[in-house]
């Protein structure tokens, strides 16, 4: 069984890492076509200035997203929900939904092939949606894009935390209850538009405090068993 596990997390990562330099390159391939083929004249300096702008609001979002998420999607699932993208809004639920279904745990061998099955079949029903959205929903377009509509729309993300949170704050209030309030708090202190900028940071942080109170209050009550052992014997 071990060496079955191992051989499956060698290919898996064998294979993850080759998907994603390959993605990598294809998506490279876009502008780089249009640049050849238009002839476009590259300034160097401009695309280093927004490059690096980019960057320090992205590269701690996503080491924050791979820290967080591959505990629930598992190595398979990471790999796949990263090469084809909308983890938090589309990925992340359809796993999280797929453990509840299968009944599974998320960091079980169950469900890792859980996650990479309701993954792969998310992004095949992404993949057709948007196909028949392309050929099927353009007349209606004007419709979606009514103003009554619009809070519903603007709203999707929100809907989707808030299903996948009331279930963990609900299965482990104690612990659950630290990471959600200070997260809270700092939305409220900084406002949409500040913490929308630093998330990243503010998500790494978040995790930092988050795993360093749950050590402390395991360490306080070890020494309150102990106390309370003492006191009886």
């Amino acid at each position: 069984m071990n060496n079955s596990k191992m051989d499956y997390n060698t290919s898996i990562h064998k294979l993850g890492r080759i998907s994603t330099l390959f993605i990598i390159g294809i998506m490279f391939m876009v502008p780089l076509g249009i640049t050849i083929i238009y002839q476009v004249e590259l300034d160097w300096s401009m695309i280093l200035a927004v490059a690096a702008q980019l960057c320090i609001i992205f590269i701690p979002t996503q080491f924050a997203e791979v820290l967080s998420f591959t505990p629930i999607l598992g190595s398979g699932g990471t790999y796949l929900a990263f090469i084809t993208g909308n983890i938090s809004n589309m990925k992340l639920p359809a796993a999280v939904s797929g453990h509840k279904i299968a009944n599974v745990e998320a960091n079980s061998d169950e469900g890792e092939v859980v996650s990479v099955l309701s993954i792969g079949m998310s992004s095949i029903t992404t993949t057709v949606i948007v196909i028949l959205g392309v050929f099927v929903l353009t007349p209606f377009v004007h419709i979606m894009q009514n103003e009554v509509l619009q809070p519903g729309f603007n709203n999707i993300m929100p809907a989707l935390v808030g299903a996948m949170s009331a279930p963990l704050l609900k299965k482990s209030p104690k612990l659950a209850i630290f990471p959600f309030s200070l997260a809270l708090i700092i939305a409220l202190i900084l406002g949409p538009t500040v913490y929308t900028s630093f998330q990243g940071f503010i998500l790494l942080g978040t995790m930092i405090a988050s795993v360093s109170f749950v050590i402390w209050t395991g360490k306080y009550q070890e020494k309150k068993e102990e106390a309370t052992k003492l006191s009886k014997g």
